[in-house]
């Protein structure tokens, strides 16, 4: 697997997250569905992911594994560590593409971010359901392939 330059450690992307959101409410599935997204979206206009390790489609959706053991002791409660602001470490269009996906995002529920990862024709659900098995690789090809889709769709609207 080709390693993703300039792609962020997910521990780094997902403290960013924290961050960005630490005046809202948010659990682990908010940060694992939302790192994904950002991943996703990165990929779709810069052609370049945000974190340096790949999702994988578990059973319950996309999932970025060391954003998912960083944060599951909080299970469905809020996260309640205090993030620290990891900017510095992030280019200009990191920066600016996490700003805006979490301000696109910042009124949906965890189970909102699910479903919207979870719909048919999503890279998650080809994956899933093409019967690779739980924890196949989500490919960024897939991904950048289906959110610059979303970015042509979204043009024309």
């Amino acid at each position: 697997m080709k390693k993703n330059k300039g792609a962020l450690s997910p521990r780094t992307a997902a403290e960013q997250i924290l961050w960005l959101r630490r005046d809202v409410p948010t659990t682990p599935m908010h940060v694992l569905k939302l790192a994904y997204l950002c991943h996703g979206w990165m990929l779709g206009f810069f052609g370049r992911g945000l974190i340096a390790e790949p999702a994988e489609a578990w059973r319950y959706g996309p999932a970025v594994p060391t954003v998912y053991h960083t944060y599951k002791s909080f299970r469905g409660d809020s996260i309640i560590t205090e993030p620290a602001d990891k900017s510095a470490a992030l280019d200009e269009s990191q920066n600016g593409l996490l700003d805006a996906v979490l301000r696109a995002y910042r009124n949906y529920s965890a189970w909102d971010l699910s479903a919207i990862t979870h719909q048919p024709g999503t890279p998650w659900h080809e994956v899933y359901d093409s019967g690779r098995g739980e924890g196949a690789i989500i490919p960024d090809s897939l991904l950048k392939q289906h959110y610059a889709e979303r970015l042509r769709q979204e043009a024309r609207e």
